[in-house]
C-alpha cells in the first residue's frame, strides 16, 4: 500500500514539474516574441537560440543524438516552424501531447519530423538566415541522403520559411533544391491587421501633445522587430534596414519570389462556419485576414496568388491551425499528390 502511494506521489510530482516547466517555457517564449531583439542585444540567457527540439528537449546536431532521436530516419524530412510567442509545443494536439502533425505524417506517409524553437522577436529575415543555416547543418550530419524536404510554418513561421528559402537559394545552399513542398498555415503574407492598428494608434498618440499618451506610444513602440515586420509581412533585410520602423503605414515590402520548383500551399481559417460572413470577411481567423493568408492582393502581386494550392478551414481560430484534425486531413490529402519538384 505504501509503495502504491509512493508511486502515486512520484507521478504527481513529475506531472507538476512538467506543468511548471511548460509554463516557464511559454513565459520565456512570450517574452522573446514581445522583446526578443532587445533581450538578445542585452546578451540575456533568456534569449532563445534557434534549435531543433525533440520531446521538449534540445536536439544536438550530432550523428549520435540524431540516431537516438530518430533510429528509423527516412530520406524524407518535414520541418515545422512555429509562430510569434510560441514554441514547438504549439503543434501538440490539446488532449494528446504525443500527437502532432509531425507524428501523424511520420505514421501515415513516412516523413521524419523536426521541430524548430527560436527567438520569435528577432527580425524575420534574421530568423530566416538562422533557419537556413540550421537546415544545412542538419543535412551535414543526417544518417542518409535526404531526397525530400517539406516545410510547414504557422503564422510568422511561414514568413521565416519564406525568408530561409530566399537566403538559402542566394547562398547556393544544398538544401533548397530538395524542398518539395512548403505549407503556410495562417501566414500573414500581406501583413497582420492588429500590428497595422497598433502602428496607427501609436502614431496618433505621438501626434498629440499629451505627455501621458506619448509615454503610452513609447511603451507600445518597444514591441519587437518581428512584430513590426508582421505589419506588411517583411521577410528580407532590405525591407526594414534604413527605414523608420514606426513610420505611419510605410510599406517597404519588396517582391520576393517563392522558391522555384517547389509546390506551395496556403491554409487559411475563418472564425465563422461561413467564409462569406461579415465577421470572417473582416477578421478572418481573428489574427490574419483571408486575403493575407491566401496571398491575394489587388496591388503589387495583382489579383491572383503566387501560391498554387489554397484551402479555407471554417469555424476555427488562428491558434487552432497548427493542431486541428481538419487541417491535418488537408495537409495529408495534398501530400498524397506528387509535387512538381519530384515530377520534374
Amino acid at each position: 500500500m505504501r509503495d502504491e502511494k509512493r508511486e502515486e506521489t512520484k507521478t504527481a510530482s513529475a506531472r507538476l514539474r512538467q506543468w511548471i516547466n511548460g509554463c516557464v517555457d511559454y513565459a520565456v517564449a512570450a517574452l522573446n516574441g514581445i522583446a526578443g531583439d532587445y533581450i538578445k542585444e542585452q546578451d540575456s540567457h533568456l534569449a532563445i537560440p534557434m534549435r531543433f527540439f525533440q520531446n521538449r528537449r534540445p536536439l544536438s546536431l550530432t550523428s549520435e543524438a540524431l540516431l537516438e532521436a530518430h533510429p528509423n530516419a527516412t530520406s524524407r524530412i518535414c520541418i515545422f516552424v512555429h509562430g510569434l510567442c510560441f514554441t514547438e509545443k504549439g503543434w501538440e494536439f490539446p488532449n494528446d501531447p504525443t500527437k502532432n502533425y509531425g507524428s501523424l505524417l511520420q505514421r501515415d506517409l513516412g516523413y521524419t519530423p523536426f521541430f524548430v524553437r527560436y527567438n520569435s522577436g528577432l527580425h524575420v529575415s534574421q530568423s530566416g538566415k538562422d533557419l537556413s543555416n540550421l537546415i544545412a547543418e542538419l543535412l551535414e550530419i543526417y544518417p542518409r541522403r535526404v531526397k525530400e524536404i517539406m516545410l510547414i510554418g504557422h503564422s510568422q513561421g511561414g514568413l521565416v520559411i519564406r525568408s530561409a528559402c530566399h537566403y538559402g537559394r542566394d547562398d547556393s545552399s544544398n538544401w533548397t533544391d530538395r524542398v518539395s513542398r512548403v505549407f503556410f498555415l495562417g501566414t500573414p503574407q500581406l501583413g497582420a491587421p492588429l500590428e497595422k492598428f497598433v502602428n496607427v494608434l501609436t502614431a496618433s498618440f505621438k501626434a498629440v501633445r499629451t505627455p501621458s499618451l506619448r509615454s503610452v506610444a513609447d511603451f507600445l513602440n518597444f514591441r519587437s522587430a518581428a512584430i513590426k515586420d508582421l505589419r506588411f509581412g517583411y521577410t528580407l533585410d532590405e525591407e526594414w534596414m534604413g527605414s523608420d520602423p514606426d513610420a505611419l503605414l510605410q510599406n517597404e515590402r519588396h517582391h520576393a519570389p517563392l522558391l522555384p520548383g517547389t509546390t506551395h500551399y496556403a491554409i487559411a481559417a475563418t472564425l465563422t462556419r461561413e467564409p462569406g460572413h461579415p465577421i470572417s470577411r473582416c477578421l478572418g481567423d481573428g489574427m490574419v485576414r483571408l486575403p493575407s493568408a491566401e496571398w491575394k492582393s489587388r496591388r503589387n502581386e495583382g489579383s491572383g496568388s503566387p501560391i498554387e494550392h489554397r484551402a479555407v478551414i471554417s469555424g476555427i481560430s488562428h491558434f487552432r491551425l497548427p493542431r486541428h484534425p481538419a487541417v491535418y486531413r488537408q495537409i495529408k490529402s495534398w501530400c498524397r499528390e506528387m509535387p512538381k519538384q519530384l515530377t520534374a
